[in-house]
């Protein structure tokens, strides 16, 4: 067995002359975790092969095989997760050096790879080819889901320039190795696909794509690289793969169903730096999957409520990053956490809608559907305020114990303050007039009856409103509350405005 030349290692930078403009590294062979393994399906008693492509500790890959594989050769590939042509115009590159100056080490690479039909178009060496006795280079045609040796790795589909099916015949499909090309060294086969010509057309009605295969070794004394063997050029009419079903990567094969690739494993050779060229990029990021698992839709809650929200979420094409979690429109926090969850703490009274929103590791994002929760207040509404006028003092009454009543005498204030008297016990009370305008509430001890209204004086008028996230509640006014008159005040987002007017106002929230 040959062991590979640093030489190739030289060459991947020499070449940089070759593939100028627009080279995207998709594989530098120092990893395998962005790459897809792709290998033949059929079974049998005596199919128990398979291919394996391990990093090395000179950052390339190693090919090989274990077991052995019958009725015809294991054929694999490894295409990219992360890269895929965009249009059917682009040049693959791939680096290989056979494992053993043998028949069965072949390798290189492959292109207009169908991820969905399984077929790809390959260009590989074939040391020491055993019909031609000597080294060719090959573009053929794998089906991994054939069943037959003849469709597995064939012609099919390839056509000479003047419309006549491809052969193996060096001036076909194949190209014999120059003098100067050497088995034990890296050489990079470069496959390119373009659009037909008006030539191609006329020779083959249905062609999709011109196909060209040149492999390149060594440089010469101005550092251009230096081409082994004859250009394969070819037509094709599969089909262009669509969308992210179009990929590309390497090749490599123990061609072999004779000798066993299990003691010592099959090496097939060496694999490194697979490139793209013109039409390619990453795929588009699919955006995460995310759903709200509990509470449920409908759940019920008494206030002061704290509600752990939990959720599952994951993505197709990468990892989830984080979990935002909203009531309506106001952001409850976060996690990072698998799985996602937040405890939303001392809730009030209302109805919320509640979504989560997860982000992916490119920072595609996807909302939940909304989980609709309902939080309760401890008791009904309190008790209807009853002010009587008698001489210099005010009479304030209501019809249940358990509330202090509280004044103040600015809207624009938030405050409010206890009167000085403790009512917790009492239904009634007296107060003394005063020159300012006084404004009362009652208070439910230990138990809030909703969310709190917030009044606020801004020049003539006055706003009121209660938090954006609370829904189901409907704001009203009155002008008497020795009367049940109370009147809807149209209150969108949670906000009213109103002139400030003789008589005062009341205002209050129900549910619903």
């Amino acid at each position: 067995m040959n062991s590979f030349s640093k030489l190739g290692l030289f060459m991947e930078f020499a070449l940089g002359s070759a593939f100028p403009v627009l080279a995207l590294t998709v594989n530098d062979g120092s990893t395998v975790t962005n790459l897809v393994q792709v290998s033949n399906s059929f079974s049998g008693s005596q199919a128990d092969a398979v291919a394996h492509l391990d990093v090395v500790t000179n950052s390339v890959l190693q090919a090989y095989q274990t077991g052995t594989s019958k009725p015809f050769a294991f054929r694999s590939a490894w295409y990219a997760s992360q890269v895929v042509p965009t249009s059917g115009v682009y040049t693959v590159t791939a680096d290989f050096v056979p494992g053993d100056d043998a028949s069965q080490c072949n390798g290189g690479v492959m292109g207009w790879f169908d991820a969905g039909s399984g077929n790809g178009i390959v260009f590989q060496v074939v040391p020491e080819n055993p019909i031609f006795l000597t080294t060719t280079f090959q573009v053929s045609v794998v089906d991994f889901t054939a069943t037959s040796g003849n469709d597995n790795d064939s012609f099919n589909h390839l056509f000479n320039l003047d419309g006549t099916a491809a052969t193996e015949d060096a001036n076909s499909a194949s190209s014999t190795a120059g003098a100067n090309y050497s088995v034990t060294n890296f050489a990079t086969f470069q496959l390119a696909f373009s659009a037909p010509t008006a030539a191609d057309s006329a020779a083959l009605s249905n062609v999709t794509a011109h196909i060209t295969g040149i492999v390149f070794q060594g440089t010469n004394s101005n550092n251009a690289p230096i081409q082994v063997g004859s250009t394969i050029e070819l037509l094709t009419d599969l089909p262009l793969p669509a969308g992210d079903s179009h990929r590309l990567g390497y090749f490599a094969c123990w061609a072999s169903i004779f000798l066993s690739g299990s003691d010592p494993p099959g090496f097939i050779g060496y694999l490194d730096n697979l490139t793209g060229q013109g039409g390619v990029r990453p795929p588009p990021n699919v955006p995460p999957a995310v759903n709200i698992t509990s509470p449920t839709n409908g759940a019920t809650f008494t206030e002061p409520a704290n509600i752990t929200i939990q959720a599952g979420a994951k993505d197709s094409d990468g990892s989830v990053a984080r979990v935002d979690f909203f009531a309506g429109t106001n952001h409850l926090g976060m996690s990072t956490n698998s799985p996602p969850s937040f405890t939303w703490t001392n809730v009030a009274a209302g109805r919320y809608s509640l979504t989560a929103q997860a982000t992916d590791d490119r920072g595609g994002t996807s909302t939940s559907n909304p989980v609709n929760v309902t939080v309760t207040a401890v008791t009904g509404g309190g008790p209807t305020l009853t002010i009587v006028l008698t001489g210099n003092t005010v009479g304030i009454s209501w019809t249940a114990t358990g509330y202090q009543l509280q004044m103040k005498t600015n809207l624009s204030s938030l405050s409010w303050t206890d009167v000085p008297v403790n009512t917790l016990n009492l239904t009634n009370v007296t107060l003394q007039i005063t020159s300012d305008t006084v404004f009362f509430r009652l208070v439910q001890v230990g138990a809030p009856g909703g969310p709190k209204l917030a009044i606020q004086s801004s020049g003539a008028s006055v706003v009121i409103s209660w938090p954006a996230q609370v829904t189901g509640y409907r704001l009203q006014s009155n002008t008497n509350l020795s009367t049940t008159n109370w009147a809807d005040v149209a209150a969108p987002n949670n906000q009213a405005t109103e002139t400030a007017s003789v008589p005062a106002k009341f205002y209050r929230l129900i549910n619903p």
